[in-house]
């Protein structure tokens, strides 16, 4: 299986329009906003007599049909975006059409409702077809989680960067809770270097997340005193960042470095993986670069404890970043338990590849 990502560009549409697409977007938000605030006033503002039937009619109206509507043709058809992404839309309107119901009266509130009911659950069924082809195709053609999910939500949101960002985290839940018991990924026809024994990675990952659960269990007590569903919403924020460590630390583990006989690939946790073709090394070894060398062209991926290996590139090769961006690096700093072998294997395949081949 290719353990790379699928090659820069290669998604269409979405991202050459961002910014027209981020002003739509933006449009869209403040017309749904727009559409509240104007309910709310006229149901504060009406006479008695009148705002039942505002509240009965009109606002549920309002919020469970014209604001998803507006969304959908602004944004989502405009680009061509999946239709569950109205489903949100729908659904706090009519929490809020509920909130504003008049009490043991008749409300437009519950067919509605109902109707809503039905078509979410077409949306549902029909773009969890789309998704749950697109997962099962990309699984048979990589072995990385990433890739997997990335392909789910591609289907949902024609963003490369904001599908990669959501199967970075789904990632990271998936090694948490399926990865044990698994062996290092590794394709046929590489050879793989672990960066995770020497450096001590997991205890250091296993110190932070015990020192994380007391610094919880303090703050929890202390913004108990004030409010307690502050208290039980940051306390599952950090007992998820702490899940999610473990997880990232995990892959780690099961992602080591790997050389074939026509690229590095350079791997760490869940959230970077990128082919460095051989062509494009240059050096491999303990040397840093000079300080000369831009820091916007450096990437370390070394773990703490680490022995660094800097890979130097004879040419800027594009790679993503943490936020799903792009920047082009010159030199790259990766941490194998065993940095000797990992560079010669590197360097003996770049010079097999530029050999030619007898006739």
């Amino acid at each position: 299986m290719e353990p790379s990502l699928p090659p820069l560009g290669s998604r269409s549409a979405p991202d050459v329009h961002r910014a027209g697409a981020g002003a739509r977007f933006a449009f869209a938000i403040l017309a749904v906003l727009a559409l509240y605030a104007v309910d709310l006033v006229c149901v504060l503002a009406a006479p008695e007599a009148a705002s039942d039937l505002m509240r009965a009619v009109a606002v549920p109206f309002d919020l469970m049909v014209c604001a998803p509507a507006a969304f959908y043709l602004i944004v989502l058809r405009r680009f061509g975006l999946s239709p569950a992404l109205v489903l949100p839309v729908v659904a706090l309107g009519g929490a809020a059409s509920a909130a504003l119901a008049p009490v043991g009266r008749p409300s437009l509130h519950l067919p509605l409702a109902a109707a809503a009911l039905a078509l979410e659950a077409a949306i549902v069924v029909r773009e969890g077809r789309k998704v749950a082809r697109a997962y099962r195709a990309a699984k048979v053609a990589s072995s990385r989680p990433n890739d997997w999910f990335a392909a789910a939500l591609g289907v949902l949101v024609r963003s490369e960067r904001i599908a990669r960002l959501g199967a970075d985290e789904l990632a990271a839940e998936w090694y948490l809770v399926r990865s044990w018991g698994r062996t290092p990924d590794i394709p046929p026809g590489c050879r793989a270097f672990s960066q995770h024994r020497r450096s001590g990675h997991a205890a250091l990952v296993g110190t932070i997340v015990a020192v994380m659960l007391v610094e919880t269990a303090a703050v929890h007590l202390l913004m108990a005193r004030w409010s307690a569903p502050a208290a039980c919403a940051l306390t599952a924020l950090s007992l998820y960042a702490c899940a999610i460590l473990v997880g990232d630390a995990r892959a780690t583990a099961l992602s080591p470095l790997l050389v074939d006989d026509r690229a590095l690939t350079v791997r760490w946790g869940a959230r970077f993986c990128e082919r460095i073709p051989l062509d494009a090394v240059r050096s491999v070894g303990s040397s840093e670069p000079g300080e000369d060398a831009p820091k916007s062209e450096r990437l370390s991926l070394a773990a703490m404890g680490a022995r660094p290996c800097w890979i130097e590139l004879s040419r800027p090769v594009p790679v993503r970043t943490a936020f799903g961006g792009v920047r082009a690096i010159r030199w790259l700093c990766v941490g194998p338990d065993d940095p000797a072998a990992s560079a010669r294997a590197a360097l003996e395949a770049r010079d097999a590849l530029a050999t030619p081949v007898p006739a």
